[in-house]
């Protein structure tokens, strides 16, 4: 559905790229903490010890930017942003007295023990649900979980019924037969809605000091066969979740389900990547624990607000990363599995 206020983000975009100026910078992504408790395949936080993070002064210095910038919606991400003891505190500092909106994106494996206070501090929030069944949670998260994931989304849901409540999975070699199931948990749970995404097995975000090579790339890769299998489980899923998939609980059309299973195949050199178009760079940047700046989850940094302000970080060296930038031609770009897109008829992976 086309809003005014889709209209007002696509119009700020369109201006952000036609200038190659920041007017407005509507979304900041900020991990409060590299810290996280689970040990998944396909994430490399849970090596981090937390101990290079930003302190509460920092951050708060950090959110004195934000007024001159625009910012109208952060993302409080990481890591696992309840990890951190002064998650709530941090929250106040960045909703400040504009009132932004505060999306919280967790394991919910804390959440039955913050649930009120959750609820009280974010807006919205999206939680990690890769497996169905307890020992297939364990084998992709590294953690016995599920089940205090399902209490905390019950704690959440029983203290604030009408929260918005998002599942995400990231679907890979381990998972990828759990689609319909994974979409049967969600509803089972009680969230408003599930997404899909493949695993970023290149790049060198989400923790890892450079591309995702040896064992990690083992455990997430489809082989040919698999990804023959995949496009069978897509197919049969919009099938039998048509339901879901037309009122929009499942957040893909099957369109974009099906661009999973291309985009593993494309990482084995049979077929080009699914195309990407994406607002990223012109409407966000992601802000890390140690204060690195990126100019979304997958390209390097482009600065740090320890040795500058943000302002100027997204005014000069964003400003410098974007000239001559085109998501096209980019082969970052072509990789990417969480795409932001603005505009009519658009939207966010």
């Amino acid at each position: 559905m086309i809003t005014l206020r889709s209209l007002a983000l696509y119009a700020v975009c369109r201006l952000n790229e036609l200038t190659n100026r920041t007017l407005m910078l509507p979304l900041l992504i900020l991990y409060p903490t590299s810290r996280c408790e689970s040990r998944c395949i396909s994430c490399d936080w849970w090596r981090s010890s937390g101990e290079d993070d930003m302190s509460v002064d920092e951050i708060e210095r950090l959110t004195s930017s934000l007024p001159p910038l625009g910012v109208r919606s952060v993302v409080v991400s990481g890591g696992e942003p309840l990890l951190r003891r002064e998650i709530f505190e941090i929250a106040d500092l960045l909703r400040g007295t504009a009132g932004r909106t505060l999306w919280l994106m967790t394991s919910g494996l804390s959440l039955g023990r913050y649930a009120e206070k959750v609820a009280a501090a974010f807006d919205r929030a999206v939680v990690s649900l890769d497996a169905s069944t307890p020992a297939l949670y364990r084998k992709i998260r590294g953690v016995d979980g599920l089940s205090a994931l399902e209490a905390g989304v019950e704690r959440l849901r029983a203290v604030a019924p009408d929260f918005p409540l998002t599942a995400r999975s990231t679907l890979h070699k381990a998972n990828y037969v759990e689609l319909p199931a994974i979409i049967d948990k969600a509803a089972a749970m009680g969230f408003d809605s599930v997404s899909f995404l493949a695993a970023d097995v290149s790049s060198g975000a989400f923790g890892r000091s450079g591309a995702r090579g040896g064992d990690g790339t083992s455990l997430l890769m489809l082989s040919r066969e698999e990804i023959a299998a995949f496009e069978d489980v897509v197919e049969r899923t919009a099938t039998s979740h048509r339901e879901a998939l037309a009122s929009g609980f499942v957040r893909e059309s099957a369109e974009g389900l099906r661009r999973l299973p291309r985009y593993y195949a494309a990482l084995r050199g049979d077929g080009g990547f699914p195309p990407v178009a994406c607002s990223a760079p012109w409407i966000s940047v992601v802000v890390e624990a140690d204060g690195s700046v990126r100019p979304c989850y997958f390209h390097p940094p482009v600065g740090s607000v320890r040795e500058k302000p943000l302002v100027r970080i997204v005014r000069e060296d964003l400003r410098a990363f974007r000239h001559g930038f085109t998501v096209a031609e980019d082969p970052i770009c072509q990789r990417c599995t969480c795409f932001l897109k603005v505009g009519p008829g658009s939207g966010a992976r």
